[in-house]
């Protein structure tokens, strides 16, 4: 493992957030310690953890977080208050334990072309979508309807579902958008994003093959 030596200084803070982080994970056990006190020691970790954050910064060793700490944070990692969380400190003296210790996956499938097929009514058939991951979402090509789309696939997916009549579960831009995350914190797979899209695409020909019919025929 590869690891950072620190300067005296450096252990010094080092050692405050391991103290602060011992006392406040004993305490989430046992609950004792009043309030006020708790506070202190969350002030007094978050102090020690940014000085010792921007010292390693200035020798260009700072500590890097995994995407979703800074996410969840909701403030970047040299902010004075990052530290004020047991976990951020935690990774903090993980890092400096070893320096890959945070380190997120490696995107693994942006510019991968995958298969959507779904079933139409429509046509009787399955309707084969060409789509890509891109930076900023997806890119999907079907006979018109081509072009950039959100993590969702919004617009052009679903104006071409309504184009084609196509019925498919309210939740599914959601689960699109989920997948998408899912490939860049994860890491996945060509395969493991192809088959988690089959997967999708069985749930809407699942959803349009179940459409009402008979006296339901001529509405969609």
């Amino acid at each position: 493992m590869a690891g950072i030596d620190l300067t005296p200084e450096q252990l010094r803070l080092k050692e405050i957030v391991e103290e602060c982080l011992n006392i406040l994970k004993a305490d989430i056990r046992e609950r004792k310690i009043p309030y006020e006190e708790i506070t202190k020691i969350f002030d007094r970790m978050a102090e020690a953890g940014h000085k010792l954050h921007m010292s390693l910064k200035e020798q260009d060793q700072e500590p890097v977080h995994h995407r979703y700490m800074i996410q969840n944070r909701g403030m970047s990692s040299d902010d004075s208050n990052f530290y004020r969380h047991i976990h951020p400190s935690e990774d903090l003296l993980a890092f400096i334990q070893n320096v890959h210790a945070n380190d997120d996956p490696t995107d693994q499938t942006i510019g991968h072309e995958f298969e959507f097929n779904v079933y139409t009514r429509r046509w009787g058939n399955y309707d084969h979508y060409k789509i890509t991951r891109i930076e900023s979402g997806w890119h999907l090509s079907h006979l018109s309807y081509t072009g950039d789309c959100k993590k969702d696939v919004s617009p052009i997916l679903y104006e071409s579902f309504r184009h084609d009549s196509i019925n498919y579960p309210e939740s599914l831009p959601g689960y699109f958008e989920w997948l998408w995350d899912q490939a860049q914190e994860e890491g996945l797979s060509h395969d493991a994003v192809q088959q988690s899209l089959n997967e999708l695409a069985e749930w809407v020909s699942l959803c349009e093959k179940g459409s009402p019919s008979g006296i339901f025929g001529g509405y969609k």
